[in-house]
């Protein structure tokens, strides 16, 4: 009976006769593809392209850096896309114009030039151009999408897109990771050429959902990115939020992949079956955290669910290299120490990550009116791009300034500043949680409010 029930759910919110939830099952593909090539074009695998070509650590910063700049050009998308009443083929063709710089010519680039200095540069220049256009497309798809997506079902579809995302993505990262750990490098450029083939998919994709007017209460100006917003209490109050669990996110996460990688000595393999794992997590606990959702709100969930995450972020920065022997009685396994640590740490955090990340989703919109949606939605990106920005421009400074830092734990000295940082990003979520616990009556939208 809740079988037939779900499933009676899921047809109503996603099939091909209504044209709402057509465009659902398009923004499911779109996401489930999207996760998948972000996987594989950042974070671990990015950084084991840039070390494949002798990128050090500073430079990885610089790179993950530059998109957040550009996104800070997010001011002008809304006096832009308001010249178009209708946008699908402009944000399509900045979409393709994205993967096709931010994939093949980051790819082609290493072939092309020697010397490091200019490389670099050329890497800089050509990421910043591919995120102008990401900029631009990213802002009109949200004015766009957030059509399909009423209160109503706004859960469920972002509870069913994150299992999606995890599950399909996990399998796919698993044998990517495994086949980068036992091939060649060149494995690593067949990824990236296969990832800009899935951008094409998703393009196309991207072209089918019906496009509708989006409602203004005028013209937009360059100024309506910030006064607009910026008297909606509320949604500010949320806005501080974004940008403090961005930054939290973005201080370490490059430095914690270079570290995982170069010094702990992590395999692709381990690595992406701890993202795998997130998968059946979020299978087995998204109807759990999408009830809590339902029955207090986005808001607590988020902080209930963080403050599961903060310790275990702090004990994150202990991992470190080496190995020990667990003797099974004629056998003997060599197990690296980083396993079990970093078991106990992520799987947990997949529990409560479920939560999380679900809630997150929502704050976009949650304080969002029906109205000039592309002057909030530019906000959004301001917002959770800046914090970002700011985030990896304090992991890039802390960890020039403590190149020659050491401390000792349990027995082992650590040579570098990223298990700190790791640490520092534990007690940031500590904060973020007291901040929402405590303001969250005046963070909760007005009963009856006008929202997205």
């Amino acid at each position: 009976m809740i079988v037939s029930a779900n499933q009676s759910v899921f047809r109503k919110t996603y099939n091909f006769k209504d044209p709402d939830a057509r465009g659902r099952v398009c923004l499911l593909v779109y996401s489930v593809v999207e996760c998948f090539l972000l996987y594989i074009t950042s974070g671990i695998f990015y950084t084991q392209f840039l070390q494949s070509y002798n990128v050090d650590i500073t430079g990885v910063g610089l790179l993950n850096f530059i998109p957040f700049l550009a996104s800070m050009l997010v001011f002008f998308t809304p006096g832009l896309l308001s010249r178009f009443p209708r946008r699908r083929w402009l944000l399509a063709g900045c979409k393709l114009a994205y993967y096709l710089l931010n994939v093949v010519g980051l790819t082609l680039l290493p072939a092309l030039i020697e010397d490091y200095a200019t490389l670099l540069g050329w890497m800089i220049a050509v990421s910043f151009l591919s995120s102008l256009f990401n900029v631009i497309a990213t802002a009109g798809y949200a004015a766009w999408h957030i059509r399909f997506q009423p209160e109503e079902v706004r859960a469920y579809h972002m509870t069913i897109s994150q299992f999606l995302n995890a599950f399909i993505s996990g399998i796919l990262m698993l044998c990517a990771g495994w086949l980068c750990d036992h091939l060649a490098d060149w494995f690593i450029l067949a990824l990236r050429y296969f990832a800009f083939g899935l951008g094409v998919v998703n393009v196309i994709f991207l072209l089918i959902p019906r496009e509708v007017e989006y409602p203004v209460v005028r013209t937009p100006k360059f100024s309506d990115i910030i006064s607009i917003p910026i008297r909606n209490k509320k949604f500010m109050r949320t806005m501080l939020v974004v940008f403090l669990w961005q930054f939290s996110l973005y201080c370490y996460s490059s430095q914690l992949n270079f570290y995982l990688l170069d010094t702990v000595g992590m395999t692709q393999t381990f690595y992406n079956v701890i993202i795998f794992l997130y998968g059946p997590f979020y299978m087995l606990f998204m109807n759990f955290w999408r009830k809590r959702i339902e029955k207090t709100s986005w808001f607590k969930v988020f902080a209930v669910s963080l403050l599961i995450v903060a310790p275990l972020q702090i004990l994150y920065g202990f991992v470190r290299p080496g190995d020990f022997t667990l003797n099974l009685g004629s056998l003997a396994l060599t197990i690296p120490l980083y396993v079990p640590l970093v078991l106990l740490v992520r799987v947990p955090q997949h529990f409560a990550g479920t939560g999380h990340n679900t809630a997150f989703l929502n704050f976009q919109y949650i304080n969002m009116p029906l109205t000039n949606r592309d002057s909030y939605t530019s906000f959004y990106q301001i917002v959770f791009n800046l914090g970002s920005l700011a985030g990896m421009l304090f992991g890039i400074i802390f960890t020039e300034l403590t190149m020659d830092f050491s401390f000792t734990a349990f027995g082992y000295t650590y040579r570098t500043g990223t298990p700190l940082l790791t640490m520092l990003c534990g007690v940031l979520e500590f904060i973020i949680v007291a901040i929402v616990l405590i303001g969250r009556k005046k963070l909760e939208p007005d009963e009856g409010a006008e929202h997205a």
